[in-house]
């Protein structure tokens, strides 16, 4: 709010300031233009009555007998000496053109009496040291103003900046999984028309959600029961040859693979994953999971280095599971005969990392192989094996874990995949 209010401020107190400059402006030209004839027809109406009324009378007499006149003015007007002033020469200019000379400092006008070394002045003239006040007063009430404008300023934007505030606050929790959030605003509030169409697009996103899991759902329970049902007539079959029947049901395993995959990818590529995170000892989790991996590829050195003593961490073993079954047969895919898996911790994230020695992932393409059915040609294509889903449901987890992927190069010469989550997970956690 700050930053919002500080603008509509300065642009409020600008524009005041640029008005008040204007009309400033029109005033003074006005007034003074006004002031200036007013004085100029006063200077000769004194003038003129200096020459009836002194004529015959002595020069050295002259402020006397003025003194002695009932002029009845708010004014002095005394008659003195030419060199009394000390005039610049564009002033004694004027003054022998017979113009009217203004002596700011002293509040006076100056005027020369023709055919004589001597001049009419008035003043100090009280107006005119008011009028100098009044501006030093002016700008003061000015600036107070433009100060004051802050108030009225801050009382229109505070029901403002709440409602802006209930509706980003909507938005973050719909952005975080809160499907059924929604914003009410009352019927007065400037913002009522923009919450319902947050309401509309959040009905909107949530319908197409909806129908994209019933239609994976539906397509996975439509798929699978004549898949099982294929799988039973080829056991069935006595017309197949032994490796006919072993290619056949290799094919009908992999579609059952890619279809408990697209599953998974679809549960993680949601806006909220429910997590139930548990404490967990890492490393004899991992031992325990490797040790099945060593037994069905005995051809392979699968190495586990832990060199923490304490693997303790936060974390769902269920999706845990995927991510390790993920990395290790995607390395086991590609690797020439050595697979390494790591685990350590570093300040508050606990990093798994898995390496190969295979031919490795070109730096330029180590952030495409998250993207759902991406294979890297011509090293890893559909003759490996796999759908082109596990990197991407790997880093689906680690963004529901509120971790990351990298992919880097290895020591063995291969590709190495570092997932990282923060350790300090809570309990029963829903992203």
């Amino acid at each position: 709010m700050r930053k919002l209010f500080i603008q509509f401020y300065l642009l409020l107190f600008v524009c005041f300031l640029v008005m008040t400059m204007l009309v400033g402006l029109v005033y003074k030209f006005t007034a003074e233009r006004a002031g200036r004839e007013s004085m100029d027809d006063l200077m000769k109406s004194s003038l003129y009555l200096m020459r009836s009324e002194l004529r015959e009378i002595p020069p050295r007499d002259w402020n006397k007998t003025i003194e002695n006149l009932d002029l009845n003015l708010s004014f002095k007007l005394h008659i003195e000496p030419l060199n009394k002033y000390q005039l610049e020469a564009s002033s004694l200019k004027r003054l022998r053109n017979g113009e009217i000379v203004a002596l700011d400092d002293e509040y006076t006008f100056i005027q020369r009496i023709p055919r004589s070394h001597y001049v009419l002045a008035v003043g100090p003239i009280p107006y005119l040291f008011y009028l100098h006040e009044m501006r030093i007063f002016d700008i003061s009430l000015m600036f107070f103003i433009g100060i004051s404008l802050a108030l009225p300023v801050f009382i229109w934007m505070r029901p403002h900046w709440k409602d802006l505030l209930r509706l980003e606050k909507a938005a973050q929790r719909f952005g975080h999984g809160h499907l059924d959030e929604r914003i009410h605003f009352d019927a007065t509030s400037s913002l009522a028309r923009l919450g319902v169409a947050f309401n509309q697009m959040a009905d909107n996103v949530n319908t197409l959600v909806s129908s994209k899991k019933q239609l994976i759902d539906g397509i996975a329970h439509e798929l699978r029961t004549p898949l099982v049902r294929l799988r039973y007539r080829l056991e069935m079959s006595d017309n197949l040859s032994e490796t006919e029947l072993l290619a056949l049901n290799r094919d009908v395993g992999q579609l059952e693979a890619l279809i408990e995959e697209l599953l998974t990818y679809a549960r993680l590529d949601r806006p909220r994953v429910d997590l139930h995170i548990q404490r967990v000892d890492l490393a004899s989790w991992l031992n325990e999971k490797l040790a099945d991996f060593r037994l069905i590829n005995p051809d392979y050195d699968i190495r586990l280095e832990t060199p923490q003593g304490e693997n303790i961490g936060m974390a769902d073993p269920r999706l845990m599971e995927r991510v390790l079954d993920n990395l290790v047969n995607n390395a086991l895919r590609y690797a020439r005969h050595q697979l390494r898996v790591s685990l350590w911790f570093y300040t508050n994230q606990a990093i798994l990392q898995v390496e190969d020695d295979g031919p490795g992932i070109p730096p330029e393409e180590r952030q495409r192989v998250f993207e759902p059915f991406v294979r890297l040609d011509p090293s890893r294509d559909r003759t490996t094996g796999g759908c082109g889903l596990g990197l991407a449901i790997v880093h689906s987890i680690a963004q529901a874990f509120g971790g990351q992927v990298i992919i880097d190069s290895s020591m063995l010469g291969g590709a190495s995949v570092r997932f990282c989550w923060p350790v300090d997970l809570p309990s029963h956690q829903k992203s």
